[in-house]
This record gives structure tokens, C-alpha cells and sequence, in this order.
């Protein structure tokens, strides 16, 4: 029998693959992960800690990390001096806004390209002309989306 638990962890392993293909730090997307399967939806530092079996630096310099990323924040309850850290859902469209600010950058660097290719292989050319057309597409229709 597969218990919710065990669904949990394992869907937290599968975020944190994603998040690791992605570029993240590993333990980055698994705690992303936890947090998005989190109920109530924050958590204290040792909750995390004992439900990822990661050591308390490796969590710490996880949680600022992500903190810096604007994807996790935390919260305080009156008379509770512990923090509880939450998926900053909020910030998800600023963190996509960022994901554009780079698909800008690398079109013009791939029009750059294009411009000063030979003419030589236009196979591979028509490649790159085609990421191109992919980056503007993703530029004009991302603001609309978010």
C-alpha cells in the first residue's frame, strides 16, 4: 500500500529533478518541492530538515539561496518566536519576468549570430533562425500570459 507520505516524498523527488535539470542546486528543488506539498502550506527549519534528511547547513544555505531567488519567503505567528518558511507564490510571475529578461538577451545574441554567419551551412543557419522566431514568440506572448 502506498501511503500519502510516501506519494509526498516522491513527488518531491520528482520536483527536484526537474529543478535539478534546471540548474538548481539539488536540494533546491526538493525543498522547493516540499513546500508546494507542504499543509498548512509553511513550515518550521526543523520540519524541513527531518522531512528532507539533509543537514541543517545544507538547509540553511538552501533556504537563502531560495530566499535570494524571491521564491521563498517566511512568516511569523504573535508569541511564536520560530519562523515558517512558505513558497512565495506571489513572486512566481516576477520569477517568470526574469526567465523573459534572459530569453531577450539570448534572441539578440542569436540575431547577433545570424548576422555575421556565412551562408555556408544553411541548414544549421535556419536552426538558429528558427530559436530566434521561438525567443520572440515567447517575448510577446509571456507578458500577456503572466
Amino acid at each position: 500500500m502506498i501511503t500519502t507520505e510516501s506519494k509526498i516524498k516522491e513527488q518531491v523527488e520528482k520536483i527536484g529533478i526537474v529543478c535539478d535539470k534546471d540548474g538548481f542546486p539539488p536540494l533546491a528543488g526538493r525543498l522547493l518541492g516540499y513546500l508546494m506539498l507542504a499543509e498548512p502550506p509553511h513550515k518550521t527549519f526543523d520540519e524541513i530538515v527531518d522531512f528532507l534528511q539533509a543537514s541543517k547547513s545544507a538547509v540553511s544555505n538552501t533556504l537563502k539561496f531560495l530566499e535570494a531567488q524571491k521564491m521563498v519567503d517566511y512568516i511569523t505567528f504573535p508569541g511564536d518566536r520560530k519562523r515558517y518558511f512558505r513558497m512565495n507564490v506571489e513572486s512566481w510571475a516576477q520569477v517568470v519576468g526574469q526567465r523573459l529578461e534572459f530569453l531577450k538577451a539570448m534572441q539578440v545574441r542569436v540575431n547577433e549570430v545570424l548576422a555575421i554567419r556565412s551562408g555556408d551551412f544553411p541548414e544549421f543557419n535556419n536552426g538558429l533562425y528558427n530559436i530566434a522566431l521561438l525567443y520572440q514568440t515567447f517575448i510577446d506572448e509571456l507578458p500577456r500570459i503572466i
